[in-house]
Order: structure tokens, then C-alpha cells, then sequence
């Protein structure tokens, strides 16, 4: 064994260790350091430690009989709140709607660095990235802060440089965060999520926290993959959560009662049509629902919320019909009786304007290399439409998503270009209308342009 320290050094810092209580010291978070041959006290506490002093810190954590010998192998416990650290860097990569910080709005790319506040408004999202590759998204209407971001440097005693280990926590205030937390390694504590009443710890897992009922003061987890750890901190309890378990912590009760979720609901019997501007789009039928959570957004990752709509089981439906005519995706689960909300399920929707015209009768032909649509438009009633200008939107897709021409004419006749043989989908527009309601299929035989150069009623109604 090494002695390391000065004698009137050691004297000092044994009285110190003596002082304090083992079980307080042994309930903060820790990292193992196992001891080398090499290595000297003096050493580890200068290059690990904020402050060298502190080693008899180290000592009492680890209730060594004598903080002033250290022997190869030995395995100690070094507390997070004496080590290095480092801030880690986190930035917004998602932004949708009102997103503030301090009253000045954020972009994407744009840094949080610890302490810093974001908040989201109606119909309003971010996601903020942290230091470890962690992705939390704040959903409409929320307030999360960036407590804890930070990097800490161990002493790697199998080589010659150090480890890093990543700490996170964010403070939920209000409202409801999504995380996906990266499954990285080093992790000096899980990534937490607290809000007034309740921590959550994960380690590698996708889960919800929030809060959103300040009058109980409840807050609620929902846990999609992994598993997570939900401590009551008003009562000092808590409970583990698996993979498709959720669980309300309220700080009058004690026991964290763990629950199923609800599983998906089934939207293949859902219009994917909503009409302006009235809208509404029917609720599925899911067992167990007492509400549900609808959400609407421009991306298939959910990163752009636009609309967040808790609805009861008995109302008329989601109303959609303010929604720009585009194409969107909305996610629905079911909430049960507790307030515990289940399982995603996702539909592709497109939003329409009514009606103001349609294809009566269309024909395909080749003029030049090129594939010509004629068409005779009428308007809604069935009489004859004119207008100054026609034009139309083509894809390969029916949900119109990948459009690969978009002509325009004077006339009801229209240019697509350079086709090849398959099935295109178009979307039709008249003078300064909307675009027609209806999205329209047709198809390119295979000898298209070799044998055959027209195609009559070429237009089918999709939808």
C-alpha cells in the first residue's frame, strides 16, 4: 500500500471523514475508479477531482479505514459533484409554430445551454437535442428546462487518457415531453425528467412524462420502450415501468399504481379525406377509452405538431377542417380512465377544399415525345365550366406527395412532359380555384409511344 498524503494533511482529513454519515454519502450518484499500480492519490485527485482537497470526500464515500492509502485494485466510488465536468452541447433541431426562450424566438440549430427555459405555444413544437444524442420533444403548449447537460471526465486507468460520462435532466413545468433517449454507454446518471411532483430515470428507452393537470398537481409516464424507473418525490416512493406500462403519480398517495397502456386504435375504417372548412374527422372505437389524444403534423417523425386535441369519447370527432389543403399525418391513442395514454396509431390524411369542379371526360395522347391530357371540366351542378387558365399537379404517388410535373395552359389541355410507361396520379386546378378536390389515376401502357400513342377516358376518380 502507498501512503500519499501528508501527515498533517491526514490528520485533517480523517477527522472529516469520521464526521459525516456513510448512508447519505452512499445515496449520490457515483462513478467506479479502480486503482492501478502506477497510480498515486496526489495523481487521481489533480486530474479527476474540481478540487484536489477534496479526496477526503472520496474517502468517506467509500468508508475507507484510512483516506491516505489506496492499493492496485482497489475499486472506488468517485461522487459526480466532485469530479470535472464539462457543459455538453445541446441545440433545437426542430422547430414548429411559437417557440421561445426568454421571450425571443428560436430557431433551429440555435444552442441551450444549461439553465436555458423553452417554451412552445398552441398548436406548437421542438425538439432540443442534447449533449448525448437524446432527442426531447416538447408538444404544444409546454415548459421544459435544460437543468443538466453536462460531460464528466474520468481518468481511464487502461489507457492515457479519460473517459467521458454524460448526466442529463430536464425540468418539465408544464405541459408534456416525448424523449427518446440515445442508448449510449457512459451514462453518469440516467437521463432524468422531473417535474414538481415526480423523476423519472431512463437508460436507453422512448417515454412521455407530463404534466399537464396543475390543479392535482399529477403527473403521469407513459413508457413505449425500455424501461423506466418514476419516483414520487413528495412521498419518497416509486416503482419500476416497463415496455407498455404507464403510471400517475399523484404526491398525495404513496403507491405508484403501474397500469397497462391501452393498445392502438385501428384507423383503417378512418376517411383519409377531411374537407374544409368544417372538417371533422371521426374518433376510432378502442376498449377502455375514455378520451383520446389527437395530433396532427407536417412530418411522419411527428417533429412538427400542429395541432394537439384531447377529445372525450363522446365528442363528434377531431376538428381538422382548419388545416391548410396539403397532405398531414395524424396519430391517435386512446386515454383510459385515469388519464394514462396508450399506444400511437398513424394515418396519412389529406386535406381537401369542397368541390368546385370535375373531369366529365379526359383523354392521353403523344405529340411530340410529349404526353398531352385533354380533359372537358364541368363544375359541380354538371354544366359546362370555362376558365382563363387550367393547370394540374402530377405524381407517382396517390397520396400526392411525390409530384414530378406541374403544367399549366390556357386551356383544358395540358402538357405532362416526357412520361414513361406506369400509373400517375393529378390534382387539377381551374382559373384561381383551389385545386379540385379530387385526385385523379391514370396509366401508360408499356408499349406507350410505340405502338400506342393515345388513350381515351384516360381519368379515374381515386378520391
Amino acid at each position: 500500500m502507498r501512503r500519499l498524503l501528508p501527515t498533517f494533511t491526514a490528520a485533517l482529513l480523517l477527522s472529516s471523514w469520521l464526521l459525516s454519515s456513510n448512508a447519505q454519502a452512499q445515496a449520490e450518484p457515483s462513478l467506479p475508479y479502480t486503482v492501478q499500480s502506477s497510480d498515486k492519490l496526489i495523481r487521481i485527485s489533480r486530474e479527476m477531482l474540481t478540487k484536489p482537497g477534496d479526496w477526503n470526500e472520496v474517502a468517506r464515500f467509500n468508508k475507507m479505514k484510512d483516506p491516505n492509502f489506496i492499493q492496485p485494485g482497489q475499486r472506488l466510488e468517485i461522487p459526480l459533484r466532485l469530479l470535472k465536468s464539462t457543459p455538453s452541447a445541446a441545440k433545437v433541431i426542430s422547430v414548429s409554430g411559437s417557440v421561445q426562450s426568454g421571450g425571443q424566438a428560436l430557431a433551429v440549430g440555435a444552442p441551450v445551454p444549461e439553465g436555458t427555459s423553452v417554451q412552445t405555444g398552441a398548436d406548437s413544437s421542438a425538439v432540443v437535442q442534447l449533449g448525448d444524442g437524446s432527442q426531447v420533444k416538447l408538444l404544444p403548449n409546454t415548459l421544459a428546462q435544460v437543468v443538466s447537460n453536462r460531460d464528466y471526465a474520468l481518468r481511464d486507468a487502461s489507457a492515457s487518457g479519460s473517459t467521458t460520462w454524460f448526466s442529463g435532466l430536464m425540468r418539465l413545468s408544464q405541459g408534456a415531453l416525448e424523449t427518446l433517449a440515445s442508448k449510449r454507454t457512459n451514462r453518469a446518471t440516467p437521463l432524468q425528467i422531473e417535474t414538481p411532483t415526480s423523476l423519472v430515470g431512463v437508460r436507453g428507452t422512448r417515454f412521455r412524462v407530463a404534466f399537464d393537470d396543475p390543479a392535482s398537481k399529477n403527473a403521469r409516464t407513459e413508457v413505449i420502450e425500455g424501461l423506466v424507473r418514476a419516483d414520487n418525490t413528495a412521498q419518497q416512493s416509486g416503482a419500476d415501468l416497463p415496455a407498455g406500462t404507464g403510471a400517475l403519480v399523484k404526491p398525495a398517495e404513496k403507491d405508484i399504481r403501474v397500469v397497462k397502456l391501452l393498445e392502438a386504435p385501428d384507423l383503417s375504417g378512418l376517411p383519409s379525406d377531411v374537407t374544409r372548412p368544417a372538417g371533422n374527422w371521426p374518433l376510432p372505437a378502442l376498449a377502455g377509452a375514455a378520451a383520446y389524444r389527437v395530433q396532427v403534423a407536417s412530418d411522419a417523425e411527428f417533429n412538427q405538431i400542429v395541432r394537439d386535441l384531447k377529445l372525450d369519447g363522446a365528442s363528434a370527432g377531431a376538428p381538422l377542417g382548419t388545416l391548410l389543403v396539403g397532405n398531414w399525418y395524424a396519430r391517435v391513442r386512446g386515454i383510459d380512465a385515469q388519464g394514462i395514454e396508450g399506444f400511437d396509431a398513424v394515418k396519412a390524411l389529406m386535406v381537401k377544399n369542397p368541390a368546385q369542379w370535375r373531369v366529365s371526360s379526359s383523354s392521353l395522347s403523344l405529340t411530340g415525345g410529349q404526353t398531352v391530357l385533354s380533359l372537358t371540366p364541368v363544375q359541380a351542378n354538371g354544366s359546362a365550366l370555362s376558365a382563363a387558365s387550367y393547370s394540374a399537379e402530377v405524381a407517382s404517388d396517390a397520396a400526392m406527395a411525390a409530384i414530378i410535373a406541374r403544367p399549366s395552359a390556357s386551356e383544358p389541355r395540358l402538357l405532362l412532359g416526357d412520361l414513361k410507361p406506369g400509373v400517375y396520379y393529378v390534382r387539377l386546378r381551374a382559373g384561381n380555384e383551389a385545386p379540385d378536390t379530387d385526385v385523379y389515376r391514370f396509366e401508360l401502357p408499356g408499349n406507350w409511344g410505340s405502338t400506342i400513342f393515345d388513350v381515351g377516358f384516360a381519368l379515374t376518380k381515386v378520391r
